[in-house]
This record gives C-alpha cells, sequence and structure tokens, in this order.
C-alpha cells in the first residue's frame, strides 16, 4: 500500500454551513478537494454531506482510488461525529 503526506489548506468563508478545502501539497497527490456541507435538521440534528475529489500522480486502477475515498470519507465523518458527540 501506498501511503502520502498530505497538506490541506481550509477556507471557512461560507461557515457554518459550508466547508471547504483543497491540498496544498503531498507527494503522490495532484489534486485532493473536498466540501462538507451541513445542513440544520432541528435543534438536535444536523445532516452532513461530504464531497471528496481526489487524483493521483501515477496511474492506479480506479478500484483502488475508489476504495481508498471510502476510507477517506469514513475517516473524515468518523472525526467528525467524534468531535460533536
Amino acid at each position: 500500500m501506498m501511503k502520502d503526506r498530505v497538506t490541506l489548506d481550509y477556507d471557512w468563508s461560507s461557515a457554518p454551513g459550508t466547508l471547504t478545502f483543497s491540498m496544498d501539497e503531498a507527494d503522490l497527490l495532484t489534486q485532493m478537494d473536498g466540501t462538507y456541507l451541513l445542513k440544520s435538521i432541528d435543534a438536535d440534528s444536523t445532516q452532513v454531506t461530504y464531497e471528496l475529489t481526489v487524483s493521483v500522480s501515477l496511474p492506479v486502477p480506479s478500484m483502488m482510488i475508489t476504495k481508498a475515498q471510502q476510507q477517506t470519507i469514513d475517516a473524515a465523518l468518523k472525526e467528525l461525529a467524534e468531535r460533536v458527540s
């Protein structure tokens, strides 16, 4: 498995409804952009939609990219849930 160290640049200008980020620096990735969309459901509930776009600098089967994206999304949403609960 290949690993990469990524530095992200967050944009809070549309908070609290939207938080975006883009990759500032990485070794293997050429693009990593993401968005958290937050929608208040009621006083105790918020719907979170997480979007992620990733491109790599070398040929990788799309199945591996999809799996890595899903793992990243799962980890990001788990961290978010831990912070707000």
